[in-house]
């Protein structure tokens, strides 16, 4: 591949009003200490996420019957180029009562063209499962908003606070020409998310249900008509085929022949992956010697798929939750857990996504919580130590939120943009206690 180059530039520019003589005549300087309105505007290259090589095709040898083999690694893309964002960013900040009171607003309009995504390949082409490509454009904008404040300033207490929000909204515009979608699956199970244009990243697709059948207690699915099916396992179906009923006990056809509910044809876009708003609430407080730091941070306004609940209700060798106690046994019984089925796997959400396994994810969280103590001078000094502190330190104490998982704040995909906000089987951010002293001679 030859040599690739890029220009990016940017401007920007700030106007500190307060040092006007109309500001001052106006008598606002006996209420702002300060008052900057800013701007700026530019292009930034991004090439995150994209190996060395990632334009070379690479190939991996085994053995196969005793016989050497060939095959490919990964796929290069000789095309392949920066990611660009085109990112405006006009805001104001202030002080006011000396200072003691500060704040910044700013708006933000990031462009991507050329978006970076690895775009899964189909099986039948003979190629490994995705290749990074530049397929659309996206914007993400929104606002920011952050106060500090210094609450209490005396000799032997003082107080100090911060509070912060963001609200982002993410769309993807357009793909590549040919491409009109791209499915991502969670870790080789589930595929529940879903990027194309007029939506935000990785947004949630899956299929719709309707509760539990008081009169036989199967799961009720919804087709993309909107018309209620009942699932009945022990399907006489051809492999790869669900056995599906329509509320009178009929079977359920499609164009003639005996139908199933499938994701392709009745899975529909159902929530937000991405948080909208995210922030925090951070605080310092020292009282004589000693000093306590207490940080809250939150995420609103997006959905977290609770696949670790799937298999929780998974009716094979699985281990269960003790919800499944709740399980329909007679007719006329209402309830959300379907009659237990032995190999029943289509029910719970495992053989294919459903929406009773989607929760909101808001959460507040303690981040973290520090206590400390700085003994005095007249007694470190006698031991000549300049300064020694004790302190007591926890990371994730305690969370406010209705996701029924153990860390609304983790995904089985990392940092996936096409991917995130899926639970399965992941282990929750640790909570963590430390004790320490920190001396210096």
């Amino acid at each position: 591949m030859g040599v690739k180059k890029g220009v990016f530039w940017g401007a920007s520019a700030g106007w500190e009003i307060t040092q006007e003589n109309f500001w001052a005549n106006a008598g606002l300087d006996n209420v702002f200490s300060s008052f900057k309105i800013r701007g700026s505007y530019g292009k930034v290259g991004n090439i995150a996420g994209i190996g060395n090589f990632a334009s070379y095709s690479t190939y991996s040898s085994g053995l196969y019957g005793g016989a050497a083999t060939l095959f490919y690694g990964s796929v290069g893309n000789k095309d392949i180029t920066w990611e660009t964002s085109k990112k405006t960013d006009i805001g104001f900040s202030f002080g006011v009562l000396h200072n003691k009171l500060q704040g910044e607003f700013a708006y933000y309009y990031n462009n991507i063209n050329n978006l970076l995504l690895s775009v899964p390949q189909s099986p039948s082409a003979g190629l490994p499962s995705s290749i990074f490509q530049n397929v659309g454009t996206m914007y993400n904008k929104g606002i920011e908003f952050k106060l500090d404040a210094t609450i209490i300033d005396k000799k032997d207490f003082t107080w100090t606070s911060s509070f912060n929000i963001s609200y982002n909204k993410n769309k993807v515009t357009s793909l590549a020409f040919g491409l009109t979608e791209i499915q991502t699956s969670t870790s080789g199970l589930e595929t529940v998310n879903k990027t194309l244009p007029g939506y935000s990243a990785g947004y949630f697709w899956i299929i719709r249900t309707g509760g539990v059948d008081p009169n036989t207690g199967r799961r009720i699915f919804i087709n993309k008509a909107g018309n209620q099916v009942l699932y009945q396992f022990g399907s006489t179906l051809p492999a790869g085929q669900f056995n599906y009923m329509n509320p009178d006990g009929t079977r359920y056809m499609v164009n003639g022949i005996p139908g199933a509910i499938n994701q392709a044809d009745d899975g529909v876009l159902v929530g937000n992956s991405q948080p909208k708003i995210i922030g925090g609430f951070d605080n310092t407080i020292h009282i004589k010697n000693f000093d306590v730091n207490f940080l809250f941070t939150y995420q609103l306004g997006y959905y977290i798929y609770y696949g670790s609940g799937a298999g929780l209700m998974d009716q094979r060798f699985w281990n269960n939750s003790t919800d499944v106690l709740n399980y329909w046994s007679k007719p006329g019984q209402v309830t959300n857990i379907p009659k237990p089925m032995y190999g029943d796997n289509v029910s719970n959400g495992s053989a294919m996504p459903i929406d009773v396994n989607l929760y909101k994810g808001d959460f507040v969280k303690l981040r973290t919580l520090q206590v400390g103590y700085t003994f005095p001078m007249s007694l470190m000094g006698k031991a000549k130590i300049n300064s020694a502190r004790l302190y007591v330190s926890g990371q994730n104490l305690a969370i406010i939120t209705k996701y029924p998982g153990p860390d609304p704040e983790v995904s089985s995909n990392g940092n996936s943009a096409t991917s995130s906000g899926v639970d399965r089987n992941t282990l929750a951010n640790g909570r963590t206690i430390t004790v320490g002293l920190n001396v210096n001679f």
